[in-house]
C-alpha cells in the first residue's frame, strides 16, 4: 500500500489534467482495495488452516489438546462434548463377536457401535465420522482398542488383543478411551 500512496504523491507533482488525475487516483483506490481484499483473504485462510491444525491434533491426540503454551483453539463440533448429559453407563448388556459386527452402520437400522477395552459405545450420532463413508469405518461393529492404540487405519489392527501395545500406544488407547467415554453412550460390553 505505501507504494501507492508514494505514487499518488507523486502524481500531483506532475503536471496532468483533471480527468487523467481523477482516472489515476480511481485505479489507485480500487487496487488498494483489492489489496485490502486479498490481506483479508490470507487471514480467513490461516485462521481456517489454524482450525483444521487443532482439529487434527484434537482427533489424533484427544486428551493433548490443551497442554500446550498456545491458548487452545475453539473445539471443533464434531468432538466438542454433547449438549446434553449422557445416560449411566450400561454394563448389562453383553455382545458377542457377532452381535457387534452386526452394528457397523450398514444395516437397516444404521447403528453403529465402537468397542474400546471390552466397552461397547454407541456412536451413531457420528455417522459421518463411522459410518460407511467415514474415515473412521474400519473401527465400526469392532473391538478397536489395538487400532486406537496404534493410531491405525488398516482393518487387521482393529481388533480387541492389545496385548503387544507398547506403554505408550497403551497410552494412546487409555486416552481414546477417557476422549469416547465423554461423548458417546456406554452399551454394554463385549464378552470375555
Amino acid at each position: 500500500m505505501v507504494n501507492v500512496y508514494t505514487y499518488l504523491e507523486n502524481l500531483f507533482k506532475q503536471s496532468y489534467t483533471l480527468p487523467t488525475i481523477i482516472a489515476t487516483v480511481s485505479i489507485a483506490v480500487l487496487i488498494t482495495l483489492f489489496q485490502d481484499h486479498q490481506e483479508q483473504k490470507k487471514e480467513k485462510a490461516n485462521a481456517a488452516a489454524k482450525e483444521l491444525e487443532g482439529d487434527k491434533k484434537e482427533a489424533a491426540h484427544p486428551s493433548s489438546s490443551n497442554t500446550s503454551e498456545e491458548s487452545p483453539a475453539p473445539k471443533p463440533k464434531a468432538f466438542a462434548l454433547p449438549a446434553t448429559p449422557l445416560p449411566p453407563p450400561n454394563l448389562e448388556r453383553i455382545f458377542t463377536k457377532e452381535e457387534l459386527a452386526e452394528h457397523d452402520g450398514e444395516k437397516e437400522d444404521g447403528t453403529i457401535y465402537v468397542a474400546i477395552k471390552g466397552i461397547v459405545f454407541d456412536v451413531t450420532a457420528k455417522k459421518a465420522m463411522y459410518g460407511p463413508s467415514g474415515g473412521y469405518h474400519c473401527f465400526a461393529g469392532k473391538d478397536a482398542s489395538k487400532a486406537l492404540g496404534k493410531s491405525s487405519l488398516k482393518p487387521e489392527d482393529c481388533i480387541a488383543d492389545y496385548s503387544e501395545l507398547t506403554e505408550k500406544e497403551r497410552k494412546t488407547m487409555e486416552d481414546w478411551y477417557v476422549f469416547f467415554e465423554k461423548r458417546y453412550a456406554i452399551i454394554g460390553r463385549t464378552e470375555a
